[in-house]
């Protein structure tokens, strides 16, 4: 064996040692995947070349324990070396060291995934040294270190799809949340997204829509997972055959869960929701143990059993007035179930056609005030422009903070260089929303609440995001941006209401985001043969 002793600085020396002389511990390689193919091939350089880089060795009590070099160690000996270039170093301080030595080395060469990173903090911690000391031998942040632990308390098949880089770290966060409550939820999640049945910006962005998804297109392969509130069938629910039997009987085949079921299954802890989701209109919880779902779905059938039983006393109560209001005679004939459900018929009949005739007269009466209105009235602005804001109040309000100036406050500090900053501080949404409502109602004409109604679109679907903390940014949902329905032209019309007063660098951005649609230059073209007809209008 030769050896060369490097600075006193470094602790460390330069050797060759018999190949048999390296001690591997269990479990001390951070690396936990293994390519037959890399394998192989480093093997063939390693018979070729030898060993170019030399592996990092701890000298302890036991011998030259392998710090980093476990790929290397395993195709020299299957290359048949004898002796292998090594940097040796002294041993202390126990085991701590020298797993944050080996994490630090494969780190370096960023070959290992998020699990492994963490299983090798976890060994450290068990070797005895606290998260702070760890995240300095490795050089990250203390935060980074629990981050990476908390992955470990995630199910089994969780930390295979992040090994494997299925589930990447952006939608750790929503899976933590399904599996606080639903393990096997949790897993299932993981299993959709290696084959692809859903994708992490899914996941992500609508996690209830996502879930949704998921139960309905997995019905019967996926665990219990009932949306609330909503309308659940109980054929697609594996109730027991008593209960079953009991439902029949009351007329019940399916239940409407309402927010009372979904304050219960959130006290019982099985209730699935993402309480920082800001999309109300996909905000739901998601039920998930089956047990509590039978004992609520047994409540529900016990009340329409009970209100069953009141209407049969209730009937009850009024044959016998009945039949003292006719004297009391006895032998009055009682009306058949046959003739009740025959006069139940004809009375829904009857309902029907006076609903479909009142409907249509309420056409006649709509059409005829309303088709072509003599004046835009307060009212009917109002109307359009609450049910045109309804669905996107939020985009609306996001979109007023970021361009409404007197709804900002700027503040100006001074650093000790003698610089001067800027920090602009926006409301909060809740504010912005306030800030909103006020903004419409004090409009005084209906042109100018159509067109305050126009202005909050306009900042909702182009106002630049780019302004506030990633944290505080929200996709504009926009009708019609997806899919057709009534609103596929309403993209073409917002673009060409707002190309007349977007700046320069909101428009090129527009312009690199999204092409103008074509047919907004079809609207352009209707816009421009309407106008001599309005001309001639009004000269007539």
């Amino acid at each position: 064996m030769t050896t060369t002793d490097t600075t006193e600085a470094t602790a460390t020396t330069l050797a060759v040692l018999p190949i048999d002389a390296i001690t591997v511990r269990e479990g001390w390689n951070p690396r936990t995947a293994d390519d037959e193919v890399e394998r192989d091939q480093l093997t063939e350089s390693v018979r070729a070349q030898g060993i170019l880089q030399p592996l990092l060795v701890e000298r302890t009590d036991d011998g030259r324990v392998l710090i980093d070099g476990h790929r290397r160690l395993a195709a020299a000996r299957a290359a048949g070396l004898a002796e292998i270039p090594v940097i040796e170093r002294t041993g202390k301080d126990g085991d701590a060291p020298q797993l944050a030595a080996a994490l630090a080395a494969n780190m370096r060469r960023r070959g290992l995934d998020p699990i492994e990173e963490a299983r090798a903090y976890e060994r450290a911690t068990q070797a005895g040294w606290p998260q702070r000391r760890i995240a300095e031998a490795v050089g990250c942040s203390p935060r980074h270190v629990s981050q990476r632990l908390r992955l470990l308390r995630l199910p089994d098949a969780v930390q295979e799809a992040i090994g494997a880089g299925s589930l990447p770290l952006s939608a750790v966060p929503v899976v933590e949340t399904i599996a606080a409550v639903a393990p096997a939820v949790a897993d299932t999640v993981a299993g959709a997204l290696a084959t692809g049945a859903l994708t992490a910006s899914e996941l992500t962005e609508h996690p209830e829509g996502a879930l949704a998804e998921l139960a309905q297109s997995m019905e019967g392969a996926c665990p219990t997972l009932v949306a609330v509130p909503g309308y659940q069938d109980l054929g697609a629910l594996a109730l027991d055959a008593d209960l079953a039997a009991r439902a029949e009987a009351a007329g019940v085949h399916g239940v409407s869960f309402s927010a009372e079921d979904m304050d219960a299954a959130r006290a019982f802890g099985c209730l699935i929701e993402f309480a920082g989701g800001e999309d109300r209109y996909w905000r739901r919880g998601f039920m998930a143990d089956a047990t509590w779902l039978a004992d609520r779905v047994a409540l529900h059938v016990e009340r329409a059993e009970e209100r069953a039983r009141q209407e049969a006393e209730r009937r009850v109560a009024a044959g016998v007035a009945s039949g003292r209001e006719g004297g009391g005679d006895e032998d009055a004939p009682s009306e058949s179930d046959e003739d009740r459900r025959r006069r139940e018929r004809q009375e829904a009949t009857e309902n029907r056609r006076a609903a479909r005739l009142a409907n249509l007269d309420l056409g006649r009466r709509a059409m005829l005030a309303y088709d072509e209105p003599t004046e835009i009235t307060m009212q009917m602005a109002r109307a359009v422009v609450l049910v045109a804001l309804h669905h996107h109040a939020q985009d609306a309000a996001q979109g007023l903070r970021l361009t409404r100036e007197a709804l900002q406050r700027t503040e100006t500090t001074t650093t000790k260089a003698g610089a001067t900053r800027e920090r602009v501080h926006y409301p909060e949404r809740h504010e912005a929303e306030a800030a909103l409502v006020e903004w419409i109602e004090g409009a005084r004409t209906p042109a100018q609440l159509v067109g305050r109604g126009v202005q909050a679109l306009v900042g909702a679907f182009y106002a630049d995001q780019e302004a506030l903390p990633q944290s505080e940014r929200r996709p504009a949902d926009v009708p019609g941006r997806y899919g057709g329905g009534i609103a596929a032209t309403l993209p073409g019309v917002m673009d060409r209401l707002a190309r007349d007063v977007l700046p320069e660098g909101l428009a090129t951005l527009v312009r690199e985001r999204v092409a103008w649609p074509q047919h907004a230059t079809a609207l352009d073209a209707d816009d421009d043969q309407a106008a001599p007809a309005d001309a001639e209008a009004q000269a007539a």
